[in-house]
């Protein structure tokens, strides 16, 4: 008898695999990148954000503004160009390719994610995926950032590289992270079934350590009102990363 995969699951919840997914033998390579980034996010973002605008302005032809960064962020520059994602312009500003922007930009989380559910025991995991599905003459197509398997069970993760800190007058941030609890719960209900669960990873600190309260509070009433588990930037260590993703996949 021939064991189910995620795409024999799929297939019978009408969805289908289709050719744009994640590369694991990539996520295996930036393993070491990606953990580090993981840890150090809130300076990594500044760095991002940096690179990211240099790349622009080259490209437009324009002034490369100095960069303002800190020596962590100057270090963390350094671990970038050792890892072959960033490469200097003949000014010396460090600039990216396509291919690396999309893995600065939020690429690094998916296979974070990827990574942490193969060491937390999935029987099979794949990101970046990309699914079509068919309801009655309907038909359409949807990107799922992680998709786990533990024998028959699937659980679905959304992954959202947001800013790292929560400024709460910041109406567009705050609406940012509620649409990435919706669109987890989404995920769930097309192609999930009873029992399966489902998440969002995200980078913004959620939980006021200090206080021992959410920061958030209405976003995680919504989050456990439709049953989302929300994974945020206090469980981005590995160890933690690893025990929250293994979570997809647990009977309760």
């Amino acid at each position: 008898m021939t064991s189910s995969t995620i795409e024999s699951i799929l297939k019978a919840r009408g969805a289908w695999l289709k050719a744009t997914h994640g590369d694991p033998a990539e996520a295996a390579k930036h393993s070491v990148l990606s953990k580090h980034i993981a840890q150090h996010y809130s300076v990594y973002e500044k760095v991002r954000d940096h690179v990211i605008k240099a790349t622009e302005e080259y490209v437009h032809r324009v002034p490369i503004s100095a960069p303002h960064l800190s020596p962590e962020g100057l270090a963390i520059l350094s671990v970038l160009e050792t890892h072959g994602m960033i490469m200097r312009e003949p000014g010396g500003n460090a600039i990216c390719d396509t291919k690396s922007k999309r893995y600065l930009s939020g690429g690094w989380l998916e296979e974070l994610a990827w990574l942490a559910a193969m060491e937390a025991g999935a029987d099979e995991a794949i990101y970046g995926q990309v699914i079509g599905w068919k309801v009655k003459e309907f038909t359409g197509e949807n990107e799922i950032d992680l998709i786990v398997r533990k024998g028959e069970m699937l659980g679905f993760l959304s992954c959202k590289a947001f800013r790292s800190d929560l400024d709460m007058q910041d109406r567009k941030h705050r609406n940012r992270l509620m649409d990435s609890v919706h669109e987890a719960d989404n995920l769930g209900d097309h192609f999930g079934r009873p029992g399966e669960k489902v998440a969002v990873l995200v980078t913004t600190d959620l939980f006021d350590e200090d206080r021992n309260v959410a920061r958030y509070n209405a976003l995680m009433g919504k989050a456990a009102v439709l049953d989302v588990r929300i994974i945020a930037l206090e469980d981005l260590g590995w160890d933690r990363l690893v025990a929250a993703i293994a979570s997809l996949f647990e009977k309760d």
